[in-house]
């Protein structure tokens, strides 16, 4: 059974940017400049909105956007295995 996860203010900004890629563009158009930060894997969404200032309503609006217009991303088996691709042949 394939599970979802949901957006949450609790995960942390490192969850966030992994499982969403797309909401790093919010990240940094808020200039909270998470993207490699030692903290991201340990703050909170949450946390990080009241450490940089930002309101979190708005912010994590953005955040939801974001990662509702997620493209599937291929995954590390795909990129390295030329059998996991489809043949074209």
């Amino acid at each position: 059974m394939k599970q979802i996860a949901l957006l949450t203010t609790e995960l942390t900004v490192d969850e966030v940017m992994r499982r969403w890629p797309p909401t790093i563009r919010a990240f940094l158009d808020f200039s909270m400049h998470c993207v490699g930060c030692p903290i991201a894997p340990f703050h909170t969404v949450e946390e990080a909105c009241r450490e940089h200032g930002v309101d979190l309503a708005v912010f994590f609006s953005h955040l939801q956007t974001a990662a509702s217009s997620r493209v599937p991303v291929q995954s590390e088996v795909e990129r390295r295995s030329p059998s996991a691709r489809p043949n074209n042949a």
